[in-house]
């Protein structure tokens, strides 16, 4: 299990071990089932949002109050709130941008009442978190444009650099090493595998859905119980984790021929 983090507030236990798990399987099921692009990009954008959420908590001075010092952010709340508004633009109607914005709500709730979270820190986490969204999509015209070997290069970079940052937490290096082993998986399966989503059919898309969900939890629970606690166990179970979404998976389907290779049909547009 995770260690404890210095401060009080954010404290690593199982309900926090099981919300990163639950946005592992969430947008998994974009991966493995609608669009491994989409998929890609917010499974990407919010270990990337948490990750950041670590470093301002470690690195940036808290406010000061006359009871206790307060964090800039809360990074699971962040993390939560990049997650659930990146899919904002992407609906159209009004029920539909209520139910994004239920579920970061709720998980605030419950980290004010039952995690005693302050709401100077949750704020800190929404404003945040909402901020690397809005910023993900202004920078789509120039990352548009940009090849995507070079965007799949800067994916592996960047988790080095993180993982230099928290390396003096070493159970948060399960962060960077599961974006590193998005970033190396997608791009070898992106020249390798290149499995074809869209036209596999409902079967097939539940099989996908149930091997890496059924992977991921009880990958979950075997670390838990392996007693392992080094910096190098976390990093190569991020890294594994990070394979197994974005490369292991579409493999297998690939394999078992559930799901079909692109350049294999020819597409009329």
């Amino acid at each position: 299990m995770l260690t404890d983090f210095q401060s009080p507030y954010l404290t690593q236990n199982y309900w926090s071990e099981w919300l990163l798990v639950s946005f592992l399987l969430l947008t998994g099921v974009i991966y493995w089932t609608m669009s491994k692009r989409l998929g890609f990009q917010v499974i990407y954008l919010t270990l990337l949002s948490l990750s950041f959420g670590f470093i301002i908590t470690m690195y940036f001075p808290y406010l000061y109050t006359e009871d206790e010092l307060l964090p800039l952010t809360h990074p699971h709340i962040q993390a939560a709130v990049t997650l659930f508004t990146f899919f904002i633009p992407l609906v159209k109607r009004r029920i539909e941008i209520g139910l994004c914005l239920a579920p970061p709500v709720l998980i605030s709730v419950c980290y004010l009442f039952l995690q005693n979270t302050p709401v100077f820190s949750i704020v800190g986490g929404i404003m945040i978190g909402g901020f690397i969204s809005y910023m993900y999509y202004r920078s789509l015209d120039w990352m548009g444009a940009m090849p995507e070997p070079y965007l799949f290069s800067f994916a592996i970079i960047l988790p080095l650099f993180i993982a230099a940052l928290i390396f003096s937490v070493s159970s948060f290096l399960i962060l960077p090493g599961i974006l590193l082993g998005l970033g190396t998986g997608a791009t070898i399966e992106q020249f390798k595998v290149r499995v074809l989503i869209r036209k596999a059919n409902m079967t097939a898309k539940l099989l996908s859905l149930l091997l890496g969900s059924t992977g991921l939890i009880i990958g979950y629970l075997l670390f838990t119980f392996s007693g392992f606690d080094s910096a190098f166990s976390y990093a190569l179970v991020g890294i594994v984790t990070g394979l197994w979404i974005s490369l292991l998976v579409p493999g297998l389907m690939r394999v078992t021929k559930l799901y079909d290779n692109q350049g294999k049909h020819r597409e009329i547009i």
